[in-house]
């Protein structure tokens, strides 16, 4: 059984690796081939039911070509998203006069 805090680190890697694999445009099953990973332990990853072990994590980082730290941050905000989303533009109203 995974302590308190080992569940919660599980969790949140598996949204990091959904977040990066949905900006990638990645299906689960694309993943899975690219990384040697099984579809189904994916699933499981995931959704934090897995624990992967550094083998599988650093698979996983070379498929998605990142460092793996990327997949180890504290942050999914720090990973760049490669897929092509519009640029958000904030403009500055400068009154005429």
């Amino acid at each position: 059984m995974m302590s308190q805090q080992a569940a919660e680190f599980s969790k949140t890697l598996g949204r990091r690796v959904r977040m990066i694999r949905g900006n990638e445009l990645l299906t689960r099953r694309e993943l899975a081939e690219r990384s040697g990973v099984s579809e189904r332990y994916l699933a499981s990853l995931e959704t934090g039911q897995a624990n992967p072990s550094l083998a599988i994590l650093f698979r996983l980082a070379g498929a998605l070509e990142l460092p793996i730290e990327k997949l180890l941050c504290p942050s999914v905000a720090e990973v760049p998203a490669r897929s092509s989303q519009p640029e958000i533009t904030h403009h500055r109203h400068h009154p005429i006069g």
